[in-house]
C-alpha cells in the first residue's frame, strides 16, 4: 500500500470513529496476517452502540458510506451485545479475534479476553 492508500486507511478510521465511536475495530484477514497480495480484500470487524436497531445490512451500507480506497472490503458491523455472543461461537470472530489487529478498543483492559 502506497502513501495514498495509507491516508485512503487513516480517513475511513477517522470517519468510522467520528460517526460511529466504535468500541472496537479489528482488520482480519491476509492484511492483518501480512500475507495479502496486491489485489486482496480488506476485512473488518466493528463494534458500535450506533449499530443498535440498525438491519444488519444497512449497516454495512452505512460503513461503506467512507470507503474510498480501490481495493474490496468485507464488513461485519456489530453491536456490542451481538459480538460477546459471536465471540463464544466458533466462527469468524473468533478467528478474526485470534489473528486480527486491533485498531481501536475503547476498552483495552479486556483485550485479554479476546
Amino acid at each position: 500500500m502506497g502513501q495514498e492508500g495509507i491516508r485512503e486507511l487513516n480517513d475511513f478510521l477517522y470517519n468510522l470513529k467520528k460517526n460511529f465511536s466504535p468500541n472496537l475495530i479489528l482488520l482480519f484477514g491476509s492484511r492483518a496476517r501480512n500475507e495479502y497480495l496486491k489485489e486482496s480484500d480488506y476485512d473488518f470487524i466493528i463494534v458500535s452502540e450506533k449499530f443498535e436497531g440498525v438491519h444488519f445490512l444497512k449497516r454495512i451500507e452505512q460503513v461503506l458510506l467512507f470507503w474510498t480506497i480501490n481495493q474490496d472490503v468485507d464488513i461485519l458491523p456489530y453491536t456490542p451485545e451481538e459480538f460477546e455472543k459471536k465471540k463464544q461461537e466458533i466462527g469468524i470472530v473468533k478467528e478474526a479475534l485470534s489473528e486480527g489487529i486491533i485498531l481501536e478498543d475503547k476498552f483495552p483492559e479486556r483485550a485479554a479476553v479476546y
